[in-house]
């Protein structure tokens, strides 16, 4: 078999099985690992980025989504037609509207991003910076992407604490809520000066304004 017939077969055997191992391929076709990737590059074959970058595939039967991500059925091999773990970071961490961090890049890329993330820092023009105990990565070889993305997530983070609080605020509402009902339900005779001196004493700040509210909001009758 010549150089050419070996090519047409390499190529037709992954049309077939759709993606395969190099070790695979360097048997079936009784090459070395070097010749094989000299046959691989011949017909313009795709490397996985995921499994230690083992599987090859044809870039006309991969099908990838909208994230640049296409997996192998047969042996879930990763595959980005963008060509790389590396390029396919840069293009999620560019696109993104507040930057990414590691647990969303992993989410995305469905692979451990964080062993690569300096080294892909370091070569795509990326920066971190720490935002709610967690690194937020930004696009910065482009000034105007990394400005924007850093107001956005300055925006969106300033959101999330708003929210924590609001949370917060209702959690303590309900808690001292349920002291106050639990308070009526055990001392249902007395009077509501009496609950609120119980409850204070108990190192809860409630006032009888507090009481009137919690009344009013439940609809509950009592005598004052």
């Amino acid at each position: 078999m010549n150089s050419e017939q070996r090519l047409n077969s390499l190529k037709q055997h992954l049309e077939k099985v759709r993606c395969a191992s190099g070790a695979e391929l360097a048997k079936k076709f009784s090459l070395s690992l070097r010749q094989l990737l000299n046959y691989l590059r011949g017909i313009k074959a795709l490397t996985s980025y995921s499994h230690r970058r083992s599987f090859y595939t044809l870039r006309e039967i991969a099908h990838f989504d909208k994230q640049h991500i296409w997996k192998c059925p047969r042996e879930s091999a990763l595959f980005s037609d963008l060509g790389s773990l590396e390029a396919l970071v840069e293009w999620h961490v560019r696109n993104s509207s507040a930057g990414l961090t590691c647990r969303e890049l992993s989410e995305i890329t469905k692979v451990r991003v964080d062993p690569h993330i300096r080294r892909i820092c370091k070569k795509r023009g990326l920066i971190r910076q720490m935002f709610d105990g967690e690194y937020v990565y930004f696009y910065q070889a482009n000034e105007k992407i990394h400005q924007r993305q850093l107001a956005q997530r300055k925006v969106s983070a300033m959101a999330d604490l708003e929210m924590e609080t609001a949370i917060e605020v209702d959690v303590a509402s309900l808690q001292q809520d349920l002291q106050i009902a639990l308070a009526l339900l055990k001392h249902p005779k007395e009077s509501s000066a009496f609950i609120v001196s119980m409850l204070r004493k108990r190192a809860y700040r409630i006032t009888k304004e507090d009481l009137g509210d919690f009344f009013r909001r439940y609809d509950v009758k009592k005598n004052r």
